[in-house]
């Protein structure tokens, strides 16, 4: 089990261990050759450390035609690089019916990562995720103290299951800001807001990247001057919005 399942506080009756052998996702995932090999060389012990419902929390569960929310599982899972994150993310939490929490590890670094889902309107026992929300790789450090602090589930009030579930992703996905800004915020805002503001920022990188390579293969001094000045004027872009960003969210 890795330290960060003892963040979450899982409630005793909650608390589980149960292995779950990679055969039985295989099995029920019916990969493609590529991926199969992907999952069998990248994945060490998958295991259930908790199941988070209204027994163990006495936050009640929630179900309408869209949604059903009646337990949240927390997954450890073990990997062996970072290379095929992606893959194995998105495979493992299509593995399941209900939303789960997965709190993966390797080489003393960890990510966390939640999907929202709704039903399948063509197959009421099936499930469509809506978004991947991972956190950035990370250490255990004193910049991530106050995030992992926010992890306890006893302590985030949800009115039911599927608010928990959306709260906790609010708290997960925006550990991306501690690599922005600089420390955990104070304010927690909407993921799918987050999604948006890091995006933008990432574009602006992106094209300031690409000012960067043309002015190293320029060769005329004019062309040279020219992009240099395009350079600063996006840089000013980028920190512009990371300040911006850290002024709204430090302050509660």
């Amino acid at each position: 089990m890795s330290a960060i399942v003892e963040c979450f506080h899982i409630p005793k009756s909650g608390k589980t261990k149960q292995r779950i052998p990679l055969k039985e996702l295989l099995d029920q995932l019916a990969p493609s050759s590529k991926d199969k090999r992907i999952l069998n060389s990248e994945l060490g012990s998958i295991n259930l450390e908790g199941v988070l419902d209204n027994q163990s929390l006495r936050v009640p569960a929630f179900k309408d035609d869209d949604y059903h929310y009646e337990a949240i599982y927390v997954l450890d899972v073990e990997l062996k690089s970072y290379q095929h994150f992606t893959v194995i993310n998105e495979k493992l939490h299509q593995s399941f019916p209900n939303p789960i929490i997965i709190i993966y590890h390797f080489s003393g670094k960890y990510i966390l990562s939640v999907a929202p889902k709704r039903v399948n309107k063509l197959d009421k026992e099936k499930s469509v995720i809506e978004g991947y929300y991972a956190s950035d790789p990370f250490e255990l450090d004193g910049n991530h103290m106050s995030y992992l602090n926010k992890l306890d589930v006893n302590e985030i009030k949800g009115n039911h299951l599927k608010d928990l579930y959306d709260k906790l992703t609010d708290i997960i996905y925006s550990e991306r800001l501690i690599a922005l800004i600089g420390a955990y915020p104070k304010l927690i805002i909407n993921t799918l807001q987050l999604k948006n503001i890091i995006k933008q920022i990432e574009n602006e990188r992106t094209e300031l990247n690409t000012l960067k390579e043309q002015y190293k293969q320029a060769t005329m001094m004019s062309e040279k001057m020219d992009i240099h000045m395009q350079i600063s004027n996006r840089e000013q872009v980028v920190q512009k919005m990371i300040f911006q960003l850290k002024e709204e969210l430090s302050n509660e």
